[in-house]
């Protein structure tokens, strides 16, 4: 009697089954592995995905983004006031005007902003004409054109030993020098400053207001 009464005596606490943390059903380790590969997995996709987005960029900036150097010529060339010029009397001729057409040719996908530049127009090595190129804006994957008007320097034109003989053959040996700075700026990451110079050498036909044997020479400079 006395046994039984100390048995239920005894405290309920050490009844109590307890069930060690090491001790994990089969259930929990096939959540536990499927977790583990999703987690994997999703490592895997983002640094996939990651390298192909990055490989992508680098091929966008060596080609699309990459600043390519425009192309300018010089097209055509009017003088007006040497039409009827008598080589034995210059005296009638008071103003020469020259009329240039200059293309600008842009190959990028971001237009080129022309923020100065000048043309001068070279006889016998004498600078006979100058003027400022205007602000432009050549559009992206466009050629445009830009009209310079540049006035003679008369006394200059006037002071070259050669003119008489070359009004009587009806054509004048030139050369032009155009000097071109802008920029480029591409989704406002890459900005590259471009500076052209164009020299070109021709004969200007004076009956027909037209150029012979035009050769020209163009050096583009890419600058950061």
């Amino acid at each position: 009697m006395t046994e039984e009464v100390q048995e239920n005596s005894l405290p309920r606490e050490s009844h109590r089954i307890v069930i060690p943390n090491e001790i994990v059903s089969p259930r929990s380790i096939i959540k536990k592995e499927r977790l583990e590969k999703r987690y994997k997995l999703c490592c895997a996709c983002t640094f996939l995905a990651i390298f192909i987005i990055g490989f992508i960029l680098v091929i966008l900036f060596l080609t699309v983004f990459k600043v390519k150097k425009p192309k300018i010529n010089l097209t055509s060339m009017k003088i007006k006031g040497l039409q009827g010029a008598n080589p034995f009397n210059l005296a009638p001729i008071t103003n020469l005007t020259a009329i240039a057409d200059v293309s600008v040719k842009n190959p990028n996908i971001a237009s080129f902003k022309i923020k100065n530049g000048t043309t001068g127009i070279y006889y016998e090595g004498v600078q006979v004409a100058d003027s400022q190129i205007p602000r432009w804006n050549a559009k992206a994957k466009k050629t445009t054109d830009i009209n310079v008007t540049m006035e003679f320097m008369l006394q200059k034109i006037l002071s070259v030993s050669g003119l008489v003989e070359d009004l009587t053959a009806g054509s004048i040996p030139l050369n032009t020098k155009t000097r071109i700075k802008g920029n480029v700026d591409i989704i406002g990451i890459i900005k590259k400053t471009i500076a052209v110079k164009l020299d070109c050498n021709f004969k200007f036909l004076i009956a027909n207001q037209t150029i012979q044997n035009y050769k020209c020479n163009s050096t583009v400079k890419l600058q950061i």
